[in-house]
């Protein structure tokens, strides 16, 4: 009687196969700086247009199969690294991948570009959207006009569901926030029909969210 012999397959070289990975990613974010640079001299000299084409954004979506945000993307971005010398040579030796370069172009120049590229070199791609995120909204905060946008973009509405929920939805500055909200809580609830308006109780417990 012959003996079954089991053998565990092979478990692949870990160290190998993310070295590998990682080092195809440097060569797919240089290439793709190429793409994007020969993108911006394929829009700045308008070649769509002698192509018949309203826009870079549709020869992309034809010829390229990229979608119109894509596309759009694509052409920020490529725009956008024309005046970004350091960040595009990172992006062009494969040191910075293009989820890094797309989210520091949204909010670098030449003055802070040294700065974004630090962070961007050292931290995650999430840290980096993260990290542009919060600089434009305080360079958003820091304009002069910053006051009278929020105030002339305020909006309020709210309504009852079936079951006697209260649903809000607002965008209020935030001293005006907490007072409206909590007025919206007073207002009267009118049944279908035309019956009596019936008041809403707030909630008693110190939540952000009304409780039913």
């Amino acid at each position: 009687m012959s003996a079954v012999l089991h053998y565990a397959p092979r478990k692949p070289d870990a160290e190998r196969l993310g070295s590998e990975i990682a080092e195809l990613c440097g060569y797919i974010a240089a290439a793709t700086c190429r793409l994007l640079e020969l993108i911006r001299e394929f829009d700045a000299n308008r070649c769509w247009e002698e192509q018949g084409f309203r826009s870079c954004t549709d020869w992309l979506n034809f010829h390229c199969g990229l979608g119109p945000g894509t596309a759009r993307e694509h052409l920020r971005v490529a725009h956008a690294l024309e005046k970004l010398p350091k960040i595009s040579d990172a992006f062009a030796n494969g040191r910075l991948s293009y989820s890094k370069v797309r989210a520091t172009t949204r909010a670098a120049t030449p003055e802070n570009e040294s700065s974004l590229m630090m962070v961007a070199e050292h931290g995650t791609a999430n840290h980096v959207e993260r990290l542009v995120s919060q600089y434009r909204r305080s360079e958003k905060l820091r304009h002069p006009d910053a006051a009278d946008e929020l105030y002339r973009a305020r909006e309020m509405s709210y309504h009852y569901d079936d079951d006697g929920c209260l649903i809000m939805k607002a965008r209020l500055p935030a001293d005006r926030a907490a007072l409206n909200s909590r007025t919206a809580l007073m207002f009267p609830r009118k049944r279908r029909g035309g019956s009596p308006a019936i008041a809403a109780r707030p909630s008693l417990k110190k939540t952000r969210t009304a409780t039913c």
